[in-house]
């Protein structure tokens, strides 16, 4: 009997996976959710054959390339046969999340995504890309991951729900009392694992408006900011304490060395070891 493997994302983990099989599928395969929600396909390897259905009636058959996207409404009874190997992104759309998105930017909700089967798509293409590597470091974070997730939520809200974003003058960021609570919260949760919902909420504004104006006010989304101040504490430690790097990158909210490693080289330049040698 064919199996398929599955890999669940741990920081987001009713949102989005990776199914893979070298078998194929012996039988029509079904998506399950709520039937107001959607299943969103995103193909990382080619498939020379595959038919997929709407309740009974067949709507694509043939060959789907890499980076091939269908977005399938649950409502529809959405389903698959795949003879072959292969190995695609699924990712969990609520139709919750797709409302919130609209509201935040004015603009209408959005009744029902649709779109060609299969047919690539550059922009969750790459967004997929970058959340398939997020299922296999441990140094990804949910802010980050609630970021990419929230991009692709604008995106399937414009590009497969037919709405047009209005133009409008730019609007503000966050109060000074809204920065305040916000940078506190990141900051007394540095060595945590927090998510923009999270941070959203101690502001009073949705996960969206938050972003946005977040990101206004500081020039950078929240996720860069709290690797910055996590980076920044690494330097106090690294200056006024004899502790092992290992542990100064726990205490500073990073899952490893070699996480802290990274993040700290990007921003100057050179690993914590040598900047902490430098300082002596």
């Amino acid at each position: 009997m064919a199996s398929a493997s599955l890999t669940i994302s741990r920081f987001a983990p009713f949102s989005f996976g990776r199914i893979r099989s070298e078998e194929g599928l012996p039988a029509v395969t079904r998506g399950d959710g709520a039937a107001r929600d959607y299943m969103v396909a995103l193909q990382l390897a080619e498939i020379p054959t595959i038919e997929q259905f709407l309740g009974s009636k067949k709507v694509s058959q043939g060959y789907y390339p890499v980076g091939g996207v269908s977005v399938l409404r649950l409502e529809d009874r959405p389903g698959i046969f795949l003879p072959g190997p292969f190995d695609t992104l699924v990712l969990h759309l609520t139709q919750d999340a797709l409302d919130e998105v609209a509201a935040s930017h004015r603009m209408r909700r959005v009744d029902r995504l649709s779109g060609p089967f299969g047919q690539p798509d550059s922009i969750v293409h790459h967004l997929g890309q970058v959340l398939l590597t997020t299922l296999h470091q441990p140094h990804a974070g949910k802010l980050f991951v609630d970021h990419v997730l929230h991009a692709l939520h604008c995106h399937f809200v414009c590009s497969y729900g037919g709405i047009t974003p209005v133009t409008r003058a730019a609007q503000g960021g966050l109060t000074a009392q809204q920065m305040k609570r916000a940078t506190e919260f990141l900051d007394t949760h540095l060595d945590g694992d927090i998510d923009l919902q999270q941070v959203a909420n101690v502001c009073g504004l949705s996960l969206s408006h938050f972003a946005r104006a977040f990101r206004q006010t500081c020039g950078r989304p929240p996720y860069r900011w709290l690797i910055e101040r996590r980076v920044d504490k690494v330097k106090d430690l690294l200056m006024n304490s004899r502790l092992p790097l290992a542990d100064i990158a726990v205490r500073c909210g990073f899952t490893d060395q070699s996480g802290l490693n990274r993040s700290f080289k990007r921003i100057y330049g050179v690993t914590p070891g040598m900047w902490r040698r430098t300082q002596e």
